[in-house]
């Protein structure tokens, strides 16, 4: 090699030594004027407090890599940060490097906390983007993300008094377009509901964001929603629900419907029955309080409508459920195989239905925790089982005093009475039942659990003692009427029944029946 080519050579190695080493100061310094130029560009658009660990710059692709950002709006510490995030990556495109907007963002471990309303000013203290939460002047101010990707994302609703647990939402996909500078987002998400455990999955629009009160940011789209009710102590079946939602946080107003195939109440030897409820309510997003204002259900054959709501309760995790059903066609043979399984049900009928439910938050099983207080009422009620079927005619004819008409037969019956359930006890007030010439009216209590039946009341004939017989027995029996003609009856009998609610036994009380004492 000639003296002049090494001559060259040398500079050159120089040179590509030099643009190295100036290369590689250039870029120990952009790395510290881009994390200078993130916090910066978070502080002016948010009004907040930034910090944020150091960031690293790739070069092919031009991506910015950073962790531990903390976001605290004008430096309150005595609140939770308002967005605190593990790390993020953000593409940048070369045209765009120290401007406001960003291509593309991936953010892992996001944690979106909603501070309570101040008591004087009515406000929350949240970043804001610009006057009432839109650009200013009608100039884009802050900070604009065309594509944001976050993963493993909580979100937090602190309440207001102290000892309530706040609202807290766990979205484990989260992919939203145009976000910031008062924009309309669109977004798709993703997100496990602990109780029931399944599935949500949204997709719809939000925003703008409104920072001083973010209740009124305006939401809106649909979603589905895959259950496993058994997640849920005395519950079985799979829940399958969809809907639409449109509003604000503060006032979601959705609509949708759910189906599950073989719903169950485990804790009872009963059958599974579809079912089937259209709704509307009122959902306050802000802490996830619903007030339901129509319920439409359809159990197996029964059809029952509801309102109510669903609630929080200051130191319990869960909500509580207030509901009031009413029905005016209820299948009771179904509704007895759904409680107590059987080839065929006892008896058959039309139930009317007005009913209280009161169901608290808890782990215990439904049946524990579950309360319901209100009246029922069967018209036209017949029994399957023809020696029970028998056994009410024959009631019938007797109660009239006519024990041999074989033309009172398949005689319908009527039931109505006010009733207790807690804690899977059934209290019976006012029981009464019904047949042309015949009333029973009884107290007590019935487990579902165990089936056991505990009752005592009194039967009422229109007919006396001996006018229930024929022949030579009626004569017998007359000189004994007066005992039991009691209360304007022509026989009144006092009566326990005992057992379980398949096999149940009936005993007379004659001495209470004679002196007309209660049961």
């Amino acid at each position: 090699m000639s003296k002049r080519a090494r001559i060259i050579g040398g500079v050159l190695a120089g040179a590509v030594l030099l643009a190295t080493i100036l290369l590689a100061v250039s870029y120990r310094n952009l790395e510290p004027r881009l994390r200078d130029w993130v916090v910066s560009t978070l502080s002016e658009s948010l009004e907040s407090e930034v910090t944020l660990d150091a960031v690293h710059l790739t070069w092919f692709p031009l991506k910015l890599h950073a962790s531990n950002l903390v976001v605290r709006h004008h430096g309150r510490t005595d609140i939770p940060p308002v967005f605190v995030v593990s790390s993020f990556t953000a593409d940048l495109r070369p045209t765009e490097i120290w401007s406001s907007t960003i291509d593309r963002v991936a953010v892992d471990g996001l944690e979106i906390s909603i501070p309570p309303k101040d008591p004087e000013t009515r406000k929350r203290p949240m970043p804001r983007l610009g006057k009432n939460g839109q650009p200013e002047d009608g100039h884009s101010t802050g900070l604009l993300i065309h594509h944001l990707i976050a993963t493993n994302t909580r979100l937090s609703l602190i309440p207001h008094k102290e000892g309530k647990n706040p609202k807290v939402w766990d979205i484990f996909e989260l992919d939203m377009r145009e976000v910031g500078k008062g924009q309309t987002a669109t977004f798709t998400a993703a997100l496990i509901n602990p109780i029931p455990y399944g599935k949500v999955e949204s997709k719809g629009t939000f925003g703008p964001w409104h920072g001083d009160e973010p209740g009124d940011s305006p939401i809106g789209g649909e979603y589905t929603f895959a259950a496993d009710l058994g997640t849920i102590d005395g519950l079985g079946g799979q829940l399958n629900a969809m809907g639409k939602m449109a509003g604000t946080l503060d006032q979601i107003t959705t609509t949708g419907e759910t189906d599950t195939r073989d719903f169950k109440l485990t804790e009872l030897d009963g059958i599974s029955l579809p079912l089937h409820t259209s709704y509307d309510a009122l959902v306050d997003g802000t802490n996830g309080d619903v007030v339901l204002k129509r319920v439409d259900v359809q159990l197996g054959k029964s059809k029952m409508r509801a309102t109510g709501l669903v609630e929080g309760t200051k130191g319990i995790k869960g909500k509580r459920i207030i509901v009031n059903v009413k029905s005016d066609a209820s299948n009771l043979g179904e509704l007895l195989r759904f409680v107590s399984k059987s080839k065929e049900p006892p008896a058959d009928g039309i139930l009317v239905i007005d009913a209280a439910m009161d169901l608290p938050q808890g782990k215990a099983a439904i049946l524990r925790r579950l309360a319901l207080e209100g009246s029922v009422r069967a018209e036209r009620l017949r029994f399957n089982k023809e020696t029970v079927q028998d056994k009410i005619d024959e009631l019938s004819r007797r109660g009239q005093g006519k024990p041999d008409d074989a033309s009172i037969d398949d005689v319908a019956s009527r039931m109505q009475t006010k009733f207790v359930l807690s804690n899977g006890l059934l209290t019976y007030r006012g029981l009464s039942f019904h047949v042309n010439g015949a009333t029973i009216h009884l107290d007590g209590t019935h487990s579902l659990r165990s089936k056991a039946v505990e009752l005592a009341g009194v039967v009422m004939l229109d007919a006396t003692v001996s006018n229930t017989l024929t022949g030579f027995k009626s004569w017998l029996l007359k000189p004994i009427d007066p005992l039991f003609r009691k209360n304007g009856a022509g026989t009144r009998l006092v009566i326990t029944v005992a057992g379980t609610q398949d096999q149940p036994t009936v005993s007379v009380d004659v001495k209470k029946s004679i002196k007309g004492k209660p049961p």
